[in-house]
This record gives structure tokens, C-alpha cells and sequence, in this order.
């Protein structure tokens, strides 16, 4: 009989988190492991898990501390029969950690997508996740890490849990981001199919960075001034995004086309893929658009320099330097054949080191792993990629 495999998401939104649970359902071996989807609040992610035949419930988990959430997730963990527990982001970690003990799950798991010191909350909150997190490392038996980049930050933060810490990078399918795509679709929706295109995809937020690349706009004009970047994603930034566009006075190189679901299909207008983020975990945008065989500029943050080799796959910048991002997608764009090879290069890497039943299959053998350990008659395993 499968044993029940239960997902606690970090948000009902659509990040990385979110697509990292997509990829798993969509891979995982349904014969070892019956899923359950568990989100902390209404979203659209609930809609597209429910619609892809993905059992899931609801457990509001606001405020912070909320004993009424975590009475309802215990008893539906309990009622469930959940064999292994996994837990997403600081909030759902918090949580999964007691209500899985209170339980009585033999194994819990935390995943780590981002570094505590990188989220968007006010210092004290910040400050309050990491004490409870201490507080409550005793109660899980395995923490997954998307870097080696997030994996040092959490053992500098807690060093009591570099003995239950690993790395598995996150992976995309590469046969979904064919390199031969047609290039000309988008670029006639968008109205250019002359310049330069650039794209970026990432929510609209601070943490991605938008306004560096906005500012770095205004040079490159100069040089290519058909040039145009498509914005793909949304977020409170929005309009604050399009309003310094016009203050720039670069508006008319700038495309704010909101969430897309074709994105391979933006991806096969570009001329390069940007990503201007102040910190990041290990981004699937970056995957999918080196799976793609774009080359990428990126900002040297957190997890990024273990996926983008800088002159090799991509270029890496320093955050929050508009003359460093504008110099790097320069260099890019004149240089097309350097372009090409560090496209192809980069495609080449995702599928040696980044895919996803890479990704999958190191997942379940940490799954194996802390069963054995809990003492829980595991189902066969299937061969692991390391």
C-alpha cells in the first residue's frame, strides 16, 4: 500500500517553492506514495494542484502563532495516516515540525528555498522565525536545502543543524524548453521583431531587483534603441515598475505582459535572459531559460554562482549596480556568437547536473534514508542519481 506523502507549501501563491511541489507530484512514483497537498491559505496554486488530479486541503496558518491552525493541522495529519511529512519555507517548517510530532508522523522534513536573512518581513519577525526554528530543530529528522549557498546561511544561523542538512538542487525537465523553438511568435505579439529582446521572469517585488535593470535601460538605448525587455510576472511593484519606466523616459522598451503560462515560448524570443534579483534560492527561471539555450545575466546572489559559471553559461553582477547590469547585457549583445556558445553551454549543463528526476530521485533517497532510520518499512527504491 502507498504510504502517505503529505506537502505543507510555504504559500498558495506561485514561486519556486510552488514549482518545486508541481515537478514532485508530477514525478512522483504514485505506486511508493499517495500525495497530500496541504496550503496554508487560498490561491491559484490550490486551483492548478486540484486540477491536476492533486488530493488538497486547507489549513490557514496566519497569524504566526495561530494554536486553533495548528490543533486543525495536527488532526488532519493524524486523521490522514501521514507516514513522512515535508514542510516548505519558515512558516510552514514552524509548523510542520509540532503538528507532525503532535501527530505522531515518524518523519518530517524541513525544505529550505530561501535564507531566513533574505526574506521580506521586518527584522523582528525575521528575528522570531529564527528562534523558533532553533527552538524546534529537535523535532525534525531531515532538512533539504536547494544551495550550498542556503545550506551554510542556515548552519550560520543554527549550527545544530549541519547534521541533518543536505543539498538537492532543484531541476526542470529539458525536453519542455526545446532550443529550437520558434522565435518569431512572440516577438510579433510583442510588436519588435528587429531589436534586441530581453526577458525577465520573476515576481514583481523588491527582492527581484526590477529597478536596477529599469535603470541600466537608458544606456543600452543609445546603442540599440529597438531594444525591449518583456516583464513577465506580477506583484505589488506593478505600477511603481511602469511609472519609473516613463520617468526614465524608457517606457517604449518595456513590455509588462503579467503571468504567462507559455513561457518557453517567451523564452524562445530572447536574446538573453536577466535576472537582477537581491537574493534568490536556485532559481527555476534560470533553469528553464539555460534549459532553453539563452544566455543569462545574473546577479551574484546566494545560489546562483553554483548554477551560472560567469564567461562560461552567463555573466554574473554584483546586486544593486544598474552600471554593472547595463555594462554585462553590453557585452551580450555584441558579441552573438559568444552568446550562442554560452547558450548551448548552459543547456548542456542542466542536463548533465539539473533535471528533474535528478532532482526527484535525490529527494526520495533522503525520503528512504530518514524511513530507515525511523525504523518504517520503506517501499522499493528506485536508483538514485547523485
Amino acid at each position: 500500500m502507498p504510504i502517505v506523502l503529505a506537502e505543507l507549501a510555504g504559500s498558495a501563491g506561485y514561486g519556486g517553492g510552488e514549482r518545486y511541489l508541481e515537478l514532485l507530484f508530477d514525478r512522483l512514483d504514485h505506486t511508493r506514495f499517495r500525495p497530500l497537498l496541504i496550503c496554508p491559505e487560498p490561491g491559484p496554486f490550490v486551483g492548478r494542484m486540484k486540477e491536476q488530479g492533486v488530493e488538497t486541503s486547507l489549513v490557514h496558518l496566519a497569524p504566526l502563532f495561530n494554536p486553533v491552525a495548528l490543533w486543525r493541522l495536527t488532526r488532519l495529519l493524524a486523521r490522514e495516516r501521514v507516514t513522512i511529512l515535508q514542510t516548505h519555507g519558515a512558516r510552514a517548517n514552524f509548523y510542520g515540525r509540532i503538528a507532525g510530532r503532535m501527530a505522531g508522523v515518524p518523519v518530517i522534513i524541513s525544505t529550505v528555498h530561501n535564507s531566513l536573512k533574505d526574506y521580506e518581513v521586518r527584522s523582528l519577525r525575521r528575528w522570531l522565525y529564527t528562534f523558533l526554528l532553533r527552538l524546534t530543530l529537535p523535532l525534525v529528522h531531515r532538512i533539504i536545502c536547494v544551495s550550498d549557498a542556503n545550506r551554510w546561511d542556515l548552519i550560520d544561523e543554527c549550527p545544530a543543524a549541519a547534521a541533518k542538512t543536505q543539498t538537492v538542487y532543484n531541476g526542470v525537465d529539458p525536453s519542455a524548453f526545446p532550443s529550437q523553438s520558434d522565435r518569431h511568435k512572440i516577438r510579433q505579439e510583442l510588436g519588435n521583431t528587429q531589436g534586441p529582446v530581453l526577458v525577465t521572469v520573476a515576481r514583481l517585488t523588491e527582492q527581484k531587483g526590477h529597478r536596477y535593470l529599469l535603470q541600466a535601460f537608458p544606456e543600452l538605448l543609445k546603442t540599440w534603441p529597438e531594444l525591449c525587455c518583456v516583464f513577465v510576472g506580477e506583484g505589488e511593484l506593478q505600477d511603481a515598475l511602469q511609472h519609473m519606466a516613463i520617468g526614465l523616459g524608457v517606457e517604449r522598451a518595456c513590455r509588462f505582459v503579467g503571468v504567462r503560462e507559455d513561457i518557453a515560448a517567451v523564452l524562445a524570443a530572447a536574446d538573453l535572459f536577466v535576472l537582477p534579483s537581491l537574493s534568490e534560492g536556485f532559481p527555476f527561471v534560470l533553469l528553464e531559460a539555460l534549459a532553453m539555450g539563452r544566455p543569462v545575466v545574473a546577479t551574484r546572489v546566494n545560489g546562483v554562482p553554483e548554477l551560472i559559471e560567469d564567461h562560461k553559461t552567463g555573466l554574473l553582477v554584483p546586486a544593486r549596480d544598474p552600471q554593472a547590469l547595463a555594462a554585462a547585457i553590453r557585452e551580450v549583445l555584441s558579441d552573438p556568437a559568444a552568446a550562442l556558445r554560452m547558450g548551448a553551454a548552459g543547456r548542456v549543463v542542466v542536463q548533465e547536473r539539473f533535471t528533474v528526476d535528478r532532482m526527484v530521485a535525490n529527494t526520495m533517497a533522503i525520503f528512504d534514508a530518514a524511513m530507515q532510520d525511523a525504523g518504517v518499512r520503506a517501499p522499493v527504491q528506485k536508483r538514485v542519481l547523485t
